[in-house]
């Protein structure tokens, strides 16, 4: 029995994972469809590009393009409709509104419950790695270019709270409100080690304009 194709349409948005339908891996524009490479690891360099800045928005959307679907003939106006499309769906979350949350957080999603401020695909990927492994038996290196997107967000969000990842996430949390003495310490210490790099080279930059104010100051007297 033949699967019925999950499709992205520039008229409509297929939810994510669903339990009568088949993910969605193909595109469809004017008649003719396409392949779209939704496998996590795809997804997770988009997100990437778009973070850097030594790209142009001109220059993501043709490398994004390329990424997702790399297909001759289509035109530009569709490829930007195609890759905003794509881009809704990959942000899609079961239980709030993406486009609502994207106002009101600025782009923050949710992942095991905790807000993408507490968590870098990039920094954080051997716990994810390891956590997936132990918790599913899944070794993700083998799923590159396999896994799709949604899946691989559906298994980070089920991950127990006893697992590497979490418990990094849940130090990350953690208010240091009402600690004293050792606790205090070994929570400091532990939030010192886990902090994400994009708060230590804040932290260590606003530490460094601290002491060149004051060393400044002092050299005045």
């Amino acid at each position: 029995m033949l699967k019925t194709l999950n499709i992205l349409h520039l008229t409509g948005m297929r939810t994510m994972i669903s339990l009568t339908q088949p993910l969605a891996w193909y595109w469809q524009c004017e008649d003719k469809k396409y392949r779209v490479n939704l496998a996590f690891d795809n997804v997770l360099r988009w997100f990437e590009l778009l973070d850097r800045d030594d790209k142009t928005d001109a220059q993501k959307g043709v490398i994004g393009w390329h990424m997702f679907v790399n297909a001759n003939g289509v035109a530009p106006e569709d490829r930007l409709k195609a890759l905003q499309w794509i881009n809704q769906y990959i942000g899609q979350q079961p239980y709030h509104d993406s486009e609502m949350q994207a106002e009101n957080d600025e782009g923050s999603s949710v992942t095991g419950g905790a807000q993408e401020e507490f968590f870098s695909y990039v920094q954080d990927a051997p716990a994810i790695w390891s956590s997936i492994r132990a918790f599913y038996g899944i070794d993700l290196e083998d799923e590159l270019g396999k896994l799709h997107w949604h899946k691989f967000r559906a298994m980070l969000d089920g991950l127990p709270g006893s697992s590497y990842f979490m418990r990094i996430i849940d130090i990350r949390q953690r208010s240091r409100q009402g600690l004293e003495g050792k606790d205090l310490i070994n929570l400091v210490d532990l939030q010192n080690y886990y902090i994400l790099d994009k708060y230590r080279n804040a932290k260590h930059s606003a530490e460094a304009a601290d002491f060149f104010a004051a060393w400044a100051s002092s050299a005045n007297k």
